[in-house]
């Protein structure tokens, strides 16, 4: 009778245990304790968890780093631990762990729990944007380089057009050869020395450059008097939004009157309901988006063209470490392939449009400096447009 009614004990707890954390994720607060990066504050009862200010940059930065694909997760930890993010005990942080930390969805916003994701009301450390690019390069971890305290700025960047495979480097006599590793049999037997690399990728710099300092100054000026228009597009767009988060609020009421009378089986209102209700986040969040503020907008604009003047003499430059190359051909390129000692490179979506638009905007500016532009509509009139139209602000390297 003891060992039933402790039985019984067990579980009744083990019920209302249960019962607390799903009423607790309800609420948007994840029931047990922090992650890394948060802290605990509030009474018992009415704990939540906010941002930790000792450790939150080292998480973003943990991310940041990660989604440049220039480190594994082993070369991840050892940075990490000279940065400065240990574990509760002051420990290094494991493979595992820092593995199940880029993994987690808590922060950018989402509560895993049992294997269904649910909005969490805390304060995410970085963008949905950010994570889904982490998220890329944990699953192809092909793609990276094992941790060397030496490596070679195209180590893990380049493959053989031939075959697929990764162009291994090795060093002689102080510089470092590239070849191909004979993924599958091909023909390539050049080796290619990184600097007759590095002069072929110089040209395919210039054309995505602005023609100079000057011409970024114009530009900052031409993006604000296009300001006006891309109100009236996102007033669109608020509209749009709007109306979707409204018609999903009146779908997830009708689902719940058919369940409770009976009128469609429970399983398929489950389902309407958290189908709509996704689609009703999606929404919300694009209308977040919307409001973010007109000031990284700008930043975000002129940052990309000042990156792309200045490309060519940041990687020359003699304080420019390996990493500092490595994540700059980043985000200047998404593939970069090798055959017969020429290199093919294919630009991220950015500094592919860049490479569009920069003879446009040099020759646009060299008339507009003339006194020779006389498009009616201030000095944005004609090109400009096009820019802030399809300008993605995301800098963030493609796979």
């Amino acid at each position: 009778m003891k060992v039933a009614i402790a039985r019984f004990y067990t579980n009744n707890l083990s019920e209302e245990v249960k019962k607390g954390q799903k009423e607790k994720i309800a609420q948007g607060w994840r029931p047990t304790s922090p992650v890394t990066g948060y802290k605990t504050i509030g009474e018992k009862g009415r704990k939540i968890h906010v941002i930790n200010e000792a450790k939150a940059p080292l998480v973003r930065k943990m991310f940041e780093l990660y989604s440049t694909g220039n480190y594994s997760i082993k070369a991840l930890v050892e940075i990490m631990y000279k940065e400065g993010l240990r574990t509760n005990a002051g420990n290094k942080f494991g493979k595992s762990i820092m593995h199940t930390h880029l993994s987690n969805p808590f922060y950018y916003g989402k509560i895993c729990w049992n294997g269904e994701i649910y909005k969490g009301q805390h304060e995410p450390l970085i963008s949905k944007e950010l994570f889904d690019i982490v998220q890329k390069k944990l699953i192809r971890r092909s793609d990276y380089p094992q941790y060397k305290t030496h490596f070679p700025v195209f180590k893990a960047k380049i493959k053989c057009d031939e075959c697929g495979g990764t162009t291994t480097w090795e060093t002689q006599k102080g510089h470092w050869y590239g070849h191909c590793n004979h993924y599958k049999e091909c023909n390539q037997k050049i080796w290619v020395r990184q600097e007759a690399v590095e002069d072929q990728l110089f040209p395919l710099f210039e054309k995505f450059s602005p023609k100079n300092e000057q011409m970024l100054d114009w530009l900052i000026r031409a993006m604000k008097e296009n300001h006006e228009e891309e109100i009236h597009y996102n007033a669109k767009q608020r509209e749009s939004f709007n109306m979707i988060i409204k018609n999903a609020d009146r779908r997830i009421e009708e689902a719940y009157k058919d369940k409770l009378d009976g009128k469609m089986p429970a399983n398929l209102c489950e389902k309407v309901m958290k189908d709509t209700a996704k689609e009703k986040e999606g929404a919300i969040e694009s209308l977040a988006k919307l409001s973010q503020s007109r000031t990284a907008y700008y930043e975000a604009g002129y940052a990309i063209h000042e990156l792309a003047l200045k490309a060519s003499k940041i990687y020359k430059s003699v304080e420019a470490s390996t990493e500092d190359k490595r994540m700059l051909l980043s985000y200047i390129f998404s593939n970069l392939s090798l055959n017969a000692g020429k290199i093919g490179a294919n630009y991220t979506p950015a500094f592919d449009f860049l490479a569009e638009w920069a003879p446009e905007l040099n020759s646009t500016f060299e008339l507009n400096v003339l006194g020779s532009n006389k498009a009616k509509g201030g000095i944005s009139a004609s090109p400009c447009p096009t820019l802030l139209r399809d300008q993605d602000s995301n800098l963030e390297p493609e796979d």
